[in-house]
């Protein structure tokens, strides 16, 4: 029997699977459990949609500097409120 994945760890394996790191799933689950699910999500998008021929060095590693920068915007935003 599988169990029901929760939407966070929904959102890992996607993250893993898309950028073909299923074996640091681990990571993932971290990133999901520590950052903004905007965030997140924002940067996956963002990331998606830059042609191959345009990174530099991987899909993940442009995928992790956005998510820090969009989480690091967001928190800036939420404390000037």
């Amino acid at each position: 029997m599988s169990e029901k994945l929760s939407k966070k760890e929904e959102l890992a394996h996607k993250l893993a699977k898309s950028f073909n790191e299923k074996k640091d799933i681990k990571l993932y689950l971290y990133v999901v459990n520590h950052y903004k699910e905007t965030a997140i999500n924002k940067a996956y998008e963002d990331t998606m949609k830059v042609p191959d021929e345009k990174i530099k060095k991987t899909r993940s590693a442009l995928f992790f500097f956005l998510m820090k920068k969009y989480d690091k915007e967001d928190k800036n935003i939420s404390t000037i409120d």
